[in-house]
């Protein structure tokens, strides 16, 4: 192998050593040598920039090479299918995960190992390669559990119908995205052959919901009422209650906008129920509504200005209290590349209420990446979150290097800020999704 020639020290040295896995062929390694020097590439970089320890990247990249690389499939080309996690179809998601009261960085990222390079029309909703890493997950993560998730793949994923039945349902759904596989890497090694990450999984709810008739939400409501014991934690049924009965006040299609319910890979006790939904309301105020409920979260308003001024910062425009469908753009929206703001509510069995976040899509409306990378750096400045030897648009830039930031919007997906597990804690937290745009621009 040849490294890029962009690269961190761990990530040469791993280059220099070939794929462990002997049973791979030529095309295959092929294949995994181009996510390698690709998405191993940008993540190494990542970890660089948020002062990881070289031995937490090794471990963690050396894992990734052997074990999800191979995983991915070939390069994207004409013929491949869309993964639901890019705009563009690609299937890998990074964040920085920012914090107010620590300059530390963690990095987090999500992968589609859905086989889309090429399709498997055979089984196109098939949990092949998903379920080889959760297993592998299982022997390497500490303090793993896949409790909750072997009950809720039973309802969400739908790879046991005819390949004609799940065609059907990607169909209506819209995607072929079975399970996303998320990963938290962590700031150390817990024993040094152990992997440095917690595990996570997100449920896209739109098969069982096309199968059942029912709404995304109520799919995503049922399936954590159906869980086996769920009844020993009232604050995980009284949360989801709450989100219940702000979305009955509203239109219908507002239930169609849940995305994804994901939950962690630890013990139900300590496991969170992440529920991603999208908010068809587009004015601020409006968005502030759904972020709080309708105010059946309490004690959430001195967030209110730096939210609003996070939004104006980072889309290089300024939100009115009411603005129209006509001055958002709306077609925008509807296409395969436009995106709705996000509500996304961490319910936990800690907390009597649902932790909101809000995910703001800046590309709707900055011109460019760099607008966004700048306001970023302007609000974090002004709130005293900046990083004082290098700003995000340098780390984003240091991450990146395939296109100018300003040349077009594409990289900044999501800009994520809330109170991140407890909404009665006022530390808030900041993540940066963004996206390697590898069916935009393939880069090799």
């Amino acid at each position: 192998m040849s490294a890029p020639t962009q690269s961190t020290p761990v990530f040469k040295a791993l280059t220099e050593a070939s794929f462990s896995d002997s049973s791979l062929s030529e095309e295959a390694k092929r294949n995994a040598l181009y996510w390698w020097n690709t998405s191993a590439n940008d993540l190494a970089r990542m970890l660089h920039q948020a002062d990881y320890s070289e031995e937490v990247q090794r471990g963690f990249l050396s894992y990734y090479r052997d074990n999800i690389c191979p995983r991915l499939g070939g390069k994207p080309d004409k013929d491949a299918a869309d993964s639901g996690v890019g705009w563009d179809g690609n299937p890998l998601e990074y964040s920085f995960e920012l914090k107010g009261s620590t300059k530390k960085k963690s990095v987090r990222f999500v992968v589609d190992l859905t086989e889309l390079r090429p399709a498997d029309h055979s089984n196109p909703l098939s949990m092949k390669h998903t379920q080889e890493m959760v297993d592998l997950l299982a022997e390497k993560t500490p303090n793993f559990d896949d409790t909750w998730y072997g009950v809720l793949k039973k309802w969400f994923v739908y790879a046991h119908l005819s390949p004609e039945e799940q065609t059907a349902l990607i169909a209506k759904a819209g995607q072929q995205t079975s399970v996303i596989i998320g990963f938290d890497i962590y700031p150390k090694l817990t024993t040094p052959d152990s992997l440095p990450v917690m595990g996570k999984v997100y449920f896209p709810p739109c098969y069982v919901a096309s199968d059942k008739g029912i709404s995304r939400w109520q799919a995503v409501r049922q399936g954590i009422q159906q869980l086996p014991g769920v009844e020993k934690f009232p604050n995980i049924l009284n949360s989801t209650e709450i989100i219940n009965d702000y979305l009955s006040s509203k239109p219908d299609s507002w239930e169609m906008g849940t995305r994804y319910l994901a939950t962690d890979l630890v013990s139900p006790n300590k496991a969170r129920f992440k529920v991603y939904m999208r908010c068809f309301d587009t004015s601020f105020e409006g968005i502030w509504d759904y972020y709080t409920l309708g105010g059946r979260i309490p004690n959430l308003d001195e967030d209110r200005e730096k939210f609003r001024q996070l939004m104006d910062l980072v889309s290089g425009t300024t939100y009115a209290e009411t603005r129209s469908k006509d001055d958002m753009e709306m077609p925008r929206f509807t296409s395969a590349t436009g995106k709705l703001t996000a509500i996304y509510f961490n319910i936990s069995p800690d907390n009597p209420y649902p932790a909101p976040k809000l995910c703001i899509y800046p590309s709707n409306f900055a011109k460019d990446d760099g607008v966004i990378a700048k306001g970023l750096d302007e609000w974090l400045e002004k709130y005293g979150w900046s990083d004082d030897t290098k700003s995000m648009e340098d780390q984003v830039k240091s991450v990146f290097d395939h296109r100018k930031l300003e040349e077009t919007t594409g990289i900044f997906t999501f800009i994520g800020i809330g109170r991140k597990e407890d909404p009665t804690k006022k530390e808030l937290s900041i993540q940066v999704y963004m996206t390697p745009e590898l069916y935009r621009t393939p880069r090799f």
